[in-house]
């Protein structure tokens, strides 16, 4: 018999579920303890009783992992859910994307039913393990990595576990900023089951799973209707990584992603991708779940919400035993710029297959992670994560210091904040010139950070983009890489071009980091005169940049076009 539904109903409580989730990222956000919860580094979500998520509050491609943790957590607790309960899981076998990714899983009763499950996590600036953070791509099997928590009951019935809570706390750097991270994650999912009984309240248990019904099965037939308006056939796109993560020279590991399209239905195949490699750059099959399904939503309608029924269509074919889907126990703490490497390609064969309507993803993902002891004998460890901007588009620039598409609304710890809380100055935050990817659309222009430290510690630096810049598309040009640079003593080292780099500092020692700039899209030549000059006023291209590369010429006196020889420019 065919489900009827009321659209406006439907829509309400749909909206509904969006202020659950925000109800829930206010809670998280406001009692966060590290600076990674204060500048975005987390994510919630609210999930029905049969465990699909139907309340956006996540990014695209986290969906990837909340799908994976809870699989872990229904083979494992189904059927012994209580009120009270809170699940704790960092395990990336179970789905986390490395173990510094701390989630809380809490079912949710109303009239002593389970109606759903609230889901939380967050990038935490420690767990244990060899080197601080918890990210390194030097360790070369998990058991290095740190504390590793497959999902377990912290909160059984109401009744916290300290004996787990203690255990953690003895493992972990700065483990006060650790266990309140964690309690804000489990505010938030309380938060979100207070927020969701009442919906089930005020609408009624039947109709909140028959509209859960709707959200997935329209989800999937938007998804199916994007696919179709893609022409049938095989799309691949091919890159290389040059970096094993423990500093080797000559590195080329091959990466390959294929799309199948047949009729409504997608094939993402990575036959062909590298074996696993014995350093952590590896990455969980969780995390490339959410690269697919985060660069694929940016071709559905924005309306659809990202849940289990998106994800129908698309089936992801990950070799076990390889960079994308490597056995346990290969380490994967340092899987983050090979993940952002896979999310580009993502996009770019995408582009092939929608060449009108699909631009480059953007860069980014960078890192500086600073621990030590206070004067006071207390222990602090920080995570500064910032990005890039976007590559062009078919039709528009790039932006400047965003995150990459889909990848969610991440922010930059601003410096009142690190300078407060920690031993560090940041000395300068901004843009630099004639680092973009030129292009009839440019790409975003790299940024840089700098940062003076005030006590001694352990620095780890994490960049992406050292060997190969992200190219343009359509006759754009790449983009600049990145660069690092320390000043130790009145002396500047261009540091080692890795993915990661361990340092000890001290008082006075600075680093300097260049995010890379992203490509630009079509031809530079082509671009509006009038935006090259819009550039140059805001300090992102010089004029010899717009000279060479865009053929635009600029009257220095004025500040102005000269059309005239602009036009005469451009035709030779």
């Amino acid at each position: 018999m065919e489900r009827k539904f009321d659209p406006i109903l439907v829509q309400v409580i749909k909206n509904e579920l969006a202020s659950v989730n925000e109800e829930m990222a206010i809670a998280v956000y406001r009692t966060g303890r590290s600076a990674m919860v204060k500048v975005g580094d987390f994510a919630t979500a609210v999930c029905d009783a049969l465990g699909r998520v139907v309340g956006e509050g996540a990014a695209p491609f986290q969906i990837g992992i909340f799908m994976v943790v809870l699989e872990a957590v229904l083979r494992k607790f189904s059927g012994s859910f209580s009120p009270g309960d809170v699940i704790l899981v960092n395990d990336p076998y179970s789905g986390m994307g490395h173990m510094p990714d701390v989630g809380i899983v809490a079912p949710a009763f109303w009239r002593g039913q389970l109606i759903g499950f609230t889901l939380a996590y967050s990038h935490h600036t420690d767990i244990g393990g060899r080197f601080p953070g918890g990210f390194s791509s030097q360790c070369t099997e998990a058991f290095e990595e740190g504390f590793r928590i497959p999902p377990l009951k912290l909160d059984r019935a109401g009744e916290r576990n300290t004996a787990l809570l203690q255990m953690i706390e003895a493992n972990v750097r700065a483990p006060e900023e650790w266990i309140g991270d964690v309690e804000a994650k489990i505010a938030g999912c309380r938060r979100g089951e207070q927020e969701l009984r009442a919906v089930v309240e005020k609408y009624g248990l039947e109709v909140f799973n028959s509209s859960c019904d709707y959200f997935v099965d329209y989800a999937e037939s938007a998804t199916r209707a994007a696919i179709r308006s893609i022409a049938p056939g095989e799309y691949v796109y091919e890159d290389t990584f040059e970096d094993d993560g423990l500093g080797g020279a000559g590195v080329s590991m091959p990466l390959r992603v294929a799309l199948r399209v047949e009729g409504d239905s997608l094939i993402v195949d990575f036959t062909g991708t590298a074996p696993q490699v014995r350093s952590a750059i590896n990455m969980p099959f969780g995390m490339t779940r959410g690269t697919v399904y985060g660069a694929v939503k940016s071709i559905v309608s924005p309306d659809v919400l990202t849940n289990v029924g998106f994800t129908r269509p698309i089936a992801i074919i990950a070799p076990e035993g390889t960079l994308v889907n490597p056995r346990h126990p290969a380490a994967v703490g340092g899987r983050a710029p090979l993940f952002f490497r896979i999310f580009d390609m993502m996009f770019r064969v995408l582009a092939q297959a929608l060449p009108e309507k699909v631009g480059i993803s953007g860069e980014g993902g960078d890192v500086l992670h600073f621990s030590g002891t206070k004067p006071d004998g207390s222990h602090f460890s920080f995570m500064d994560l910032f990005f890039g901007g976007w590559g062009g588009r078919p039709g528009k620039d790039g932006i400047d210091g965003v995150a990459p598409m889909s990848f969610g609304s991440y922010g930059s710890v601003p410096a009142e904040v690190l300078e407060r809380e920690y031993p560090v100055v940041v000395d300068g935050f901004g843009y630099v010139p004639d680092t973009e990817g030129a292009g009839k659309h440019r790409g975003s222009v790299g940024i840089y950070k700098q940062w003076r430290f005030l006590e001694p510690g352990k620095v780890m630096v994490r960049t992406n983009r050292l060997v190969r810049p992200s190219d343009g598309l359509a006759g754009g040009y790449s983009g600049e890489l990145s660069t690092n640079i320390l000043t130790s003593q009145g002396v500047e080292k261009i540091l080692p071009r890795q993915s990661h780099i361990h340092l000890d500092v001290n008082p006075g020692d600075r680093i300097y980091h260049r995010i890379s700039g992203s490509g630009g899209f079509g031809e530079p030549a082509e671009r509006d005169p009038r935006l090259v000059l819009a550039d140059i006023h805001e300090g992102k291209v010089s004029i010899e940049q717009a000279y060479n590369r865009y053929r635009v010429v600029i009257d220095p006196e004025h500040m102005t076009v000269d059309e005239s020889a602009t036009e005469r420019l451009r035709s030779n």
